[in-house]
């Protein structure tokens, strides 16, 4: 009997076993950069959507307050309004100095203008403040103040240069609401409405209002009557300005509102009006936050063209906000 042959079992030779390490290593390579370019993608659009919530904010909270402006026109010389670019930025990272920082102060009706009574035990002095001020309160209008500052929230310590240890600032808006009955007694009626808010700047530091807003400009639109125009025999043409306090070329413009006129720029513009304001900020993504916490450390250099650090690092928002006519 004869035996039939014995089947040989053949296993992979080393041709064959290079070929697929090569396929697996290009599939993982493949998969690598896929998932590489998810988790960018993911990045990217949670720092849009952060952005955007920051700027959101920020936007209404102002278009709302410029929304309520109030000024009696036509016949008084009081101050309304005043906005000029803000030359306090100091502590600033070095080779990131705010380019624009527009500060804007105003009469409106806030909605938050009076502080909320709590029965809570322990804010007793708070409630009795509050309740107080409630009662006698004189009329609805606030003086709204806006600012960019540079500073940290939590400790309350301004920014610095350097290594301070606690110290985390960061470029945040400010937004200050002096209530009705101060405003009465202290703003209300002045001829130089800067000059009488100085005195309540100091607090500034107490009302945080949203981080990372690097850039914060207005633009205001002036409607005034032209040279030739005869208002008391109806004859009036209007013609319309736009009035940057901070423009492209970093050249400033400060607008004072009057009763009786406005001065931009340096003109003085009778039988005018605020037509609309369009306010536009820049907001830091948060790793441009991070980089520029490590500018401040000195871990960093600060970036030579600070055109690329913007292109890279924030995003620009901007709105057109209709203001009320004088009463």
């Amino acid at each position: 009997m004869k035996l039939g042959k014995k089947n040989l079992q053949r296993g992979f030779t080393l041709i064959e076993l290079m070929t697929a390490m090569a396929i697996t290593g290009m599939l993982v390579v493949v998969i690598m950069q896929l998932t590489n370019q998810s988790v960018d993608l993911w990045r990217a659009v949670n720092e849009d959507v952060s952005t955007s919530s920051r700027a959101r904010v920020a936007l209404q909270t102002i278009s709302r307050d410029f929304e309520s402006f109030q000024m009696r026109g036509y016949d008084n010389k009081y101050q309304w309004l005043f906005a000029k670019a803000d030359e306090s930025m100091n502590n600033v990272p070095k080779g990131l100095k705010i380019p624009r920082s527009a500060q804007c102060v105003f009469f409106a009706c806030a909605p938050d203008r009076n502080p909320s009574v709590s029965s809570d035990t322990a804010l007793r002095k708070n409630y009795r403040e509050a309740r107080a001020h409630n009662r006698e309160t004189q009329g609805d209008v606030n003086a709204i103040g806006y600012r960019l500052m540079f500073r940290d929230q939590i400790l309350n310590l301004p920014g610095a240069d350097g290594d301070s240890p606690g110290v985390y600032p960061l470029f945040s808006l400010y937004r200050q609401v002096v209530q009705p009955r101060p405003t009465f007694e202290q703003l209300l009626g002045k001829e130089n409405l800067e000059a009488a808010y100085t005195r309540f700047e100091q607090d500034d530091e107490k009302n945080f209002l949203c981080e990372n807003i690097m850039e914060l400009n207005v633009t205001f639109n002036i409607r005034y009557a032209s040279g030739d125009a005869d208002v008391e025999e109806g004859r009036v043409e209007y013609e319309t300005v736009s009035v940057p306090i901070i423009s492209s070329h970093r050249r400033t413009s400060k607008v004072e509102v009057y009763g009786d006129r406005i001065v931009a720029g340096g003109t003085t513009y009778k039988n005018a009006r605020i037509d609309s304001a369009m306010v536009s900020m820049t907001v830091l993504t948060e790793e441009g936050v991070a980089l520029v916490e490590q500018i401040r450390q000195g871990r960093r250099r600060a970036p030579k063209k600070m055109a690329d650090f913007f292109a890279k690092y924030t995003r620009s928002f901007s709105r057109l906000v209709s203001l009320p006519q004088p009463l």
